[in-house]
């Protein structure tokens, strides 16, 4: 079962924490091997973005194959440290309104539908909930990260 409005609610919250997140702190590396604030949102960022493909295509059918993602690549590549906070907290709000919509609209039969990921086979509805607990335990990530920030 998807529940929508949880799902919007809580965009809506960790939008508003974001938005009370001070921009000089953000690009701040404790270390080469964790992440700044700007790149856990971007890594959130880029899993919106690899789950939007999946959410859409599965609407189809089933996915049989699916580039893999490799999180540090991406945040090496993409440099978030460099952008502008402002524009990483929109982009990452925008993108999960995208999600929800297609969330919302998506027939209730196409749930169904699976991902044929190696010897498992993930369904769609099971995606869509999975997504949410990943932004759940990153969203615990950034809070803890910026616990430790001077």
């Amino acid at each position: 079962m998807l529940d929508t409005k949880r799902f919007k609610g809580l965009i809506d919250f960790l939008y508003e924490h974001l938005l009370k997140t001070h921009d000089e702190i953000t690009d701040i590396k404790l270390s080469e091997d964790k992440w700044s604030l700007k790149e856990i949102i971007g890594h959130l960022i880029d899993s919106a973005s690899n789950n939007h493909q999946r959410f859409v295509r599965l609407q189809y059918g089933d996915l049989l194959d699916f580039p893999a993602y490799d999180g540090e690549e991406w945040i090496k590549t993409q440099k978030y440290n460099i952008m502008n906070w402002d524009v990483i907290v929109t982009l990452w709000y925008n993108y999960n309104c995208l999600l929800l919509h297609i969330i919302e609209n998506t027939e209730e039969i196409m749930l169904g539908n699976v991902w044929v990921k190696g010897e498992d086979t993930i369904p769609l509805e099971q995606l869509i909930n999975d997504y949410y607990k990943h932004l759940e335990l990153h969203m615990k990530h950034f809070n803890n990260r910026r616990e430790e920030l001077p």
